[in-house]
């Protein structure tokens, strides 16, 4: 006999495997309060500017998953300490913390140097920002983060709470959860937001199944912070979904989610609510690829590159840009591509294509203008020497310039071809061929 769950039953069971216990976020809480704790030690004891130290993040708002323990603090300056002040500063104190505690750290890089650590398991986040208020202007990225905290620890309850829990989970399930430029999805940020706004995880997906591409969002909560806003006035952005930030009115929290993760998004609400099912919280996106690849594949080529000591933030770009620029060259000479893509390690760069055939005959068939139109079919005359009329339109037999991909690709390795546009830290001229 078949047990078929309602939707209420489901969402129930899977909270009941993301949601962290209470004796877990109690021990959490406690060592955050430990390190703000020898944080405000270190300020006291060197009479630093520091106005506020605030543990922010989902695991400060209860919004976070089973096994994400991390803990992100902010140390707030006054607007009066200069930059460079800033990161020195901030930096002193985030390691004099961690070493303190016995944990061990070393140095990243946003929009100013911030200090990461592992103290007894907890992966930590010491971050320096300027302390502002609703409506002024940033001075770096990470000012708004706080008052991102503020704004929701107001307003998110228990059970909204859990809302936002299940929306991350399905959304991680899917391949979707993470703003970072590999993922292109949504941002623990955005979700809180959407919860906020719909009310529940099931209010989100089904206004979900009939977005379309521009879709808009403006929080209610906007218009009690800033009491005369203009509605016609706001920032005009030209992204698939835009969910204003409370925050910042210029910027659109939904910007790094791409077009295809949008749609991907809506197209599995939609399925969601068609045919409910615990799986699609249960790595749907791995199973989903297992499935598209147990077929038959057309040829597989990777160019190999070695990376440039730059961040993932950086890489990741530039990759898409080389292959995109490859993909036009490609096609122009009448290769089919089944599929492509990139990725990364430590050392390399890795473009993936998959391509219908490898090899096309070596003749080709060049359609031109109606003979009617004189000045055209003159310059295709000059060009083509093997012509002749169909449809009252000149046809020309010409002879290929590639007509194996290897031959393509060998002549992007070694420089010969100029029609590529070349990122700084991904260059195809040093990269190596790999056939699949």
């Amino acid at each position: 006999m078949v047990i078929v769950l309602t939707i209420e039953e489901i969402l129930k069971e899977v909270l009941d495997e993301i949601k962290p216990s209470k004796e877990d976020m109690e021990k959490l809480q406690n060592k955050a309060q430990q390190i703000i704790n020898k944080i405000w030690k270190i300020v006291k004891e060197n009479n630093y500017p520091i106005l506020e130290v605030l543990l922010v993040g989902s695991s400060a708002r209860n919004t976070n998953l089973k096994d994400d323990y991390d803990i992100d603090i902010f140390v707030l300056f006054d607007k009066s300490v200069s930059e460079d002040e800033l990161e020195e500063i901030g930096l002193k104190i985030g390691i004099e913390a961690i070493k303190r505690l016995n944990g061990t750290y070393n140095v990243n890089y946003a929009s100013h140097p911030y200090v990461n650590g592992e103290i007894d398991g907890y992966e930590v986040d010491i971050v320096p920002c300027y302390k502002i208020d609703f409506g002024e202007r940033i001075i770096s990225a990470v000012d708004r983060t706080p008052l991102h905290h503020k704004f929701l620890i107001s307003r998110l309850n228990e059970r909204l709470c859990d809302e936002v829990r299940l929306l991350k989970a399905f959304l991680k399930s899917l391949g979707l959860y993470g703003s970072d430029v590999k993922t292109k999805g949504f941002s623990g940020y955005l979700c809180e937001l959407l919860i906020l706004h719909y009310g529940s995880f099931i209010n989100l997906l089904k206004d979900a199944q009939n977005w379309r591409i521009g879709r808009k969002i403006i929080l209610k909560d906007i218009f009690e912070i800033y009491k005369d806003v203009d509605v016609k006035a706001l920032k005009k952005f030209d992204e698939p979904f835009i969910v204003y930030d409370p925050v910042d009115l210029n910027r659109n929290v939904a910007s790094p989610l791409s077009k295809d993760n949008f749609c991907k998004f809506i197209f599995y609400s939609r399925e969601f609510l068609k045919n409910p099912s615990i799986e699609f919280f249960k790595d749907y996106a791995k199973k989903l690829e297992k499935i598209l690849e147990d077929r038959e594949h057309g040829y597989r080529l990777i160019l190999k590159i070695p990376r440039g000591d730059v961040v993932d933030d950086i890489i990741y770009p530039q990759m898409e840009k080389l292959q995109k620029s490859i993909n036009k060259v490609i096609t122009k000479n009448e290769f089919v591509i089944l599929n492509s893509k990139c990725f990364a390690d430590d050392k390399y760069c890795y473009l993936y294509w998959e391509f219908l055939v490898h090899e096309l005959p070596k003749i080709a068939l060049r359609e031109g203008p109606p003979i009617f139109e004189k000045e055209r079919v003159e310059r295709f005359l000059k060009k083509y020497d093997k012509v002749f009329i169909k449809d009252c339109k000149l046809f020309a037999y010409t002879e290929r310039k590639y007509s194996h991909i290897i031959d393509l690709f060998k002549d992007i390795v070694n420089g010969n071809l100029k029609n590529i546009s070349i990122p700084k830290y991904v260059n195809p001229r040093n990269g190596e061929i790999i056939e699949v």
